[in-house]
């Protein structure tokens, strides 16, 4: 094992030591590789973001995908589980077909889906839930909405294996560090803790989307560094953009304001760019199909080398998780 795989393992391990053993996970290296995956996400803009790549990487290598995203921005456990509720009182409420335009997997047609149609859709391999991002790291957000949806995955696609999808922290510059008095540290910290012990109540087990964007922060080539010194936040010049380098996340953009006309400086510090994007497919591959370290496809907006470090650590998250993951052996 290479220097950054014992480094990853043994800071993995020392940060998970404190929490109770989960569900043994799926071990690339410990399993066979599989060929074909029917997955369905319940979440938000971040599922979304992990899904970007996913079907292209599939595609490179020689796997057969079906994705069905019952992704909705900024949604959190408890709205989903308010459409499903919203369905199973009144069928006609529209309300409960909150999952607009939505390609029927059966059909091909594009239709308003219910939660439950959804589900009952196509046999589903793995089914993935998330918390939204502001409330990640408040486990009290979570119930008991969590439930409700977990009960009802299992009631209406019974075969499929409910996964836990690991958002990520923010990046440093993002408001909501200091308005809930957090760092991108303990912010990860606390979503590792919420979404562990989400996993451990229902025996589920976890995507480790954010374990990977916080083990690629701590390299050198996406330590993300700021302000850009020699760029004017507060006048910017309209088209111009800070220095980013090392960012995972969208970062600063310019956008034309629909009511005014202008355009307007924004700052998006949670949302994947491409890079992020790449990484977290990269961690849903390999834990969904095989190894991903050897998967041949690359943006082209990406350098091969960085390609490839960046599926080594999708890897090894994978496989870190899946040892942390494994049942303590019963003492005798």
């Amino acid at each position: 094992m290479n220097k950054l795989s014992t480094r990853f393992l043994a800071g993995f391990l020392l940060a998970t030591s404190i929490l109770a053993p989960l569900p043994t996970a799926r071990c690339a290296e410990d399993s066979p590789a599989v060929n074909e995956v029917k997955l369905l996400t319940i979440g938000n803009s971040f599922a979304n973001d992990s899904i970007s790549f996913l079907p292209q990487m599939a595609e490179a290598g020689g796997k057969k995908l079906l994705i069905f995203g019952a992704n909705l921005g900024g949604h959190s456990l408890e709205q989903h589980a308010g459409y499903l509720k919203a369905f199973e009182a009144d069928p006609s409420d529209p309300k409960g077909r909150a999952y607009k335009e939505k390609k029927d997997p059966r059909t091909g047609e594009k239709r308003d889906f219910s939660l439950r149609e959804a589900l009952e859709s196509a046999p589903w391999d793995f089914v993935t839930i998330q918390q939204v991002s502001t409330k990640s790291f408040k486990p009290e957000t979570f119930e008991p909405f969590a439930g409700t949806l977990v009960d009802y995955i299992h009631k209406y696609a019974p075969a499929a294996k409910i996964l836990v999808l690991q958002t990520w922290s923010y990046r440093q510059d993002h408001p909501l560090l200091a308005q809930e008095k957090l760092t991108q540290q303990t912010m990860f910290e606390g979503l590792r803790s919420a979404y562990g012990e989400l996993a451990r109540r229902y025996g589920l087990q976890i995507l480790p989307v954010g374990e990977a964007m916080q083990a690629a922060r701590a390299l050198p080539q996406w330590t993300f560094t700021y302000p850009d010194p020699n760029f004017d936040f507060a006048n910017p010049k309209p088209g111009t953009l800070p220095v980013e380098t090392g960012s995972l996340n969208r970062g600063w953009y310019w956008k034309k304001n629909v009511a005014t006309g202008k355009d307007e400086f924004l700052l998006d510090a949670k949302h994947c760019n491409l890079t992020g994007k790449y990484l977290a497919a990269a961690v849903l591959y390999d834990f969904l199909f095989s190894n991903v370290v050897g998967n041949p496809f690359v943006p082209s907006e990406i350098k091969p080398e960085d390609a490839a470090a960046l599926r080594k650590i999708a890897h090894e998250a994978v496989a870190a998780n899946a040892v942390a993951s494994k049942p303590a052996v019963p003492a005798p």
